[in-house]
């Protein structure tokens, strides 16, 4: 074949090619306008919902979608399906992302966008872009909702679960009216003091043995079963440390326990035989007297209970019915997260519970969203920004039961 034709044969596919990439291009300008156009009202709603003026929250919009896309689209040669897919990545990125910076918005944002554009067209036209609108955001999935940040906690202080905090008392007298006053029996280094405790129909009066040792208060099975409280062969378990060595010890919950006029509801029990004696029936732990001042009177035989002000840390009584996990995120802008899944093994919800989340000696305090009865929550929290996170450890500080008996 002569040298001519064949050039010419070749001017003829290389326009053929220049024609098929041309026809492409326009093609893959056409079908990345939606989510042009959707970027575009994204960013758009997002300015708008801030109070920037329409002209120039478009053209904020614009520098964020319209220039990077463009000088991507050079990078890749300038030709038309250059731009086309330019336009689509940056695009589809910017939809993508946009949750992650500005949570719970992307929806909300997007219909304001799609309408400020729309404001000349007819009725129908102005829906059914709405409706076009919310069907290209259904490919990229649900709305990412807010990620809650967490609390630096000051090291000489516990945070109290949200709400209704009350103030802290200051020096009481000697004999306070609020106080209650309960004979006890026994020589002073053994204080055995009578309480009612109530079952889930009803109670009876026990002797307990008043330890400042034990965490958890202790009943017998014998009594729980006078109280007609079950414990089931699935209950938590915990480790006590008794005169007759270690032991395992199931929970239970008991409605409340009455010290005279003074109530703790729902209070965590753990089953102890060794714990009772013909003298008494269990051991009154810290998780009842924490939430008073005790003082012993030994001339009168007397204990004085005087109510701590404030709301009641109910900590003690429901870390022993948590199942804690708890993953630590990094992302590659900097961020940290804490993903934490908390269940909830009690017969009765958890109204609102703090944990703390130490990280590399930093402490910080985490709202939980309420846990029902025998559920779970999963809750995403930020950490402020700069925190070094080498390792950490997450576990209650406060907490408080969903009342309703008293």
């Amino acid at each position: 074949m002569p040298s001519d034709e064949r050039s010419t044969q070749g001017e003829v596919e290389q326009g053929s090619g220049r024609a098929v990439l041309g026809v492409l291009g326009a093609v893959g300008l056409v079908a990345c306008l939606p989510l042009v156009a959707l970027a575009l009202s994204l960013m758009t709603g997002i300015g708008l919902q801030r109070s920037v003026p329409g002209p120039l929250a478009f053209l904020a919009a614009s520098a964020v979608v319209i220039l990077p896309a463009l000088g991507l689209a050079a990078a890749l040669g300038g030709r038309a399906i250059a731009y086309g897919l330019s336009l689509a990545v940056i695009a589809a990125a910017g939809i993508a992302l946009a949750p992650y910076y500005f949570p719970k918005e992307r929806d909300a944002a997007s219909e304001i966008g799609v309408r400020y554009f729309t404001s000349g067209f007819a009725p129908s036209a102005r829906e059914a872009s709405v409706g076009l609108m919310r069907d290209v955001l259904g490919w990229f999935g649900a709305e990412r909702q807010p990620v809650p940040r967490a609390e630096r906690v000051a090291s000489d202080s516990t945070p109290e679960p949200r709400s209704q905090k009350e103030e802290k008392s200051s020096a009481d007298p000697d004999r306070d009216d609020r106080a209650t006053w309960i004979p006890y029996e026994g020589d002073g280094q053994t204080i055995v003091i009578p309480a009612h405790v109530d079952g889930p129909d009803f109670g009876e009066e026990l002797k307990f043995v008043f330890d400042t040792g034990a965490t958890l208060t202790t009943i017998s099975a014998d009594m729980l079963a006078l109280l007609d409280v079950p414990i089931p062969e699935d209950a938590p378990e915990v480790l006590l440390r008794t005169a007759n060595g270690e032991m395992q010890a199931r929970l239970v919950l008991v409605d409340a326990i009455w010290l005279e006029r003074e109530v703790v509801e729902w209070v965590t029990v753990a089953v102890c035989e060794h714990c009772a004696s013909e003298h008494a029936d269990g051991l009154l732990g810290l998780n009842v007297s924490s939430h008073f001042r005790v003082s012993i009177d030994h001339e009168a035989g007397e204990l004085e209970w005087l109510p701590r002000r404030g709301r009641r840390n109910r900590r003690l009584d429901i870390q022993p019915w948590l199942e804690l996990n708890s993953v630590l995120r990094r992302w590659d802008d900097g961020r940290l997260e804490v993903e934490m899944h908390v269940s909830n093994r009690a017969p009765r919800a958890i109204k609102r519970s703090v944990f703390e989340v130490r990280c590399s000696s930093e402490p910080f305090a985490v709202h939980l969203d309420p846990i029902p009865a025998g559920g779970s929550v999963t809750q995403m929290t930020s950490l402020p920004w700069g925190t070094h996170c080498e390792s950490f450890e997450v576990a209650p500080i406060a907490a408080t039961w969903e009342t309703d008996r008293f």
